[in-house]
């Protein structure tokens, strides 16, 4: 019986990557996806201020390691147009020169708090222990801006934020940066994280039918309400989480809490890696978890992901030498649907317009990256910063 089980479904997919029908209708569905998502993702304004809400806000930022970007991060924080400010530093257990640049900006602007973090206790991943010991130094705190390390931010950025969350009475809301790329492979790595959000998965679907396995949310710049970060159970609720931000979405759509994803081109910017195999590695430590950490599921899904959005590119090639006019024509075809969605995103969140060119080599790289993910997680190698997150 499992014999034929597994004939049946190799046979389905088998039959699926060959349809070129089914990857048509497949895009389609995807590039509305897509537009829905989109419109309903409010572009960040640096002018933008709160019409009455001036809440006493804590931005938080989780460091460990993080000597090349740590002082144009906090310098660009304690630079915020906003009066009852505070700005909180955690140094996690950094081996660089995290600690001593953060004492001399404290030095310097004695409106900067630094925090030593604690050893990590059992069951606890770093960044979400962090984030929760920065949560308490704050209890007076009525809005928490979490903000990574390798950001920084628009003197507008905090009013920004609270002029969002009061105009749509939001309980969260995730703030997509404007992606620095320095090179091809963080070109090609990078951009997957906020193209996935708006293709693949639904912000909009998960707040307008409470589909919280539709939701998604990126980490980068993350601001809770005091009060519905205490209903979700703060970071102790996704200590666990790799993907903790995904998991702070879903909570929050099961919940009935009000969130948005936005983007933050215009206020804030983040540079994740550098290079080729800084890119890989933070897609090796997020890929498997963030896509639900089922190995069957996730095989077929990047199976699939390759056919419909690299393939096409070679059908297009191959069949316009050989003279196949039709295999041709569907390549073509499946190739714009798929560029469609990249110019979409790149538009919204301040990326590099030639990805919607570059596409089948973002999936293709995307897809290694990918393999290398499933491997360390089910091999019990997955660790960032030196600290082991599987195994």
């Amino acid at each position: 019986m499992i014999r034929r089980l597994a004939g049946r479904t190799s046979g389905a997919v088998t039959r699926a990557l060959r349809n070129d029908r089914g990857v048509l209708i497949y895009l389609a569905a995807v590039g509305a996806n897509t537009a829905w998502n989109l419109r309903r993702t409010p572009v960040l304004d640096g002018g933008a201020r709160p019409a009455a809400w001036r809440p006493a806000v804590a931005v938080l930022v989780p460091a460990r390691n993080e000597e090349r970007g740590i002082g144009r991060c906090v310098r660009s924080l304690l630079a915020q147009e906003w009066e009852a400010l505070r700005v909180i530093v955690l140094d996690d257990g950094s081996t660089d020169r995290t600690a001593d640049i953060l004492a001399r900006l404290q030095q310097e602007d004695g409106r900067l708090t630094v925090l030593r973090g604690s050893p990590l206790p059992d069951g606890w991943l770093g960044k979400p222990w962090a984030c929760a010991q920065l949560a308490e130094a704050a209890a007076d705190a009525e809005l928490l801006v979490f903000a990574d390390a390798d950001t920084w931010h628009a003197p507008g950025m905090v009013a920004a934020v609270a002029a969002a969350m009061e105009r749509e009475r939001l309980d969260l809301l995730s703030v997509v940066p404007r992606q620095e790329l320095g090179g091809a492979w963080e070109r090609w790595t990078v951009p997957l994280i906020p193209w996935a959000l708006m293709t693949h998965l639904s912000p909009a679907g998960a707040q307008r039918f409470g589909l919280a396995f539709a939701a998604g949310a990126v980490g980068q710049v993350l601001a809770f309400r005091r009060e519905a970060y205490g209903r979700l159970g703060g970071h102790a609720a996704v200590r666990s989480a790799a993907a903790e931000d995904v998991a702070f979405a879903r909570l929050a759509t099961r919940a009935g809490l009000r969130w948005r994803v936005a983007s933050g081109r215009e206020v804030s910017a983040c540079r994740m890696y550098r290079g080729r195999s800084e890119a890989l590695a933070g897609l090796e430590k997020n890929l498997f978890p963030a896509m639900g950490g089922r190995t069957v599921p996730y095989v077929l899904a990047w199976a699939w992901l390759l056919r419909a959005f690299t393939w096409p590119a070679l059908a297009l090639v191959i069949g316009a030498a050989a003279g196949r006019r039709r295999a041709a024509a569907a390549g073509g075809a499946e190739l714009v649907l798929g560029a469609a969605t990249w110019l979409a995103v790149a538009r919204k969140f301040g990326l590099p317009l030639r990805l919607a060119a570059e596409g089948p080599l973002v999936a293709a790289a995307g897809a290694f990256a990918a393999v290398r993910s499933l491997a360390a997680w089910r091999g019990g190698r997955a660790e960032w910063k030196g600290r082991r997150l599987a195994g």
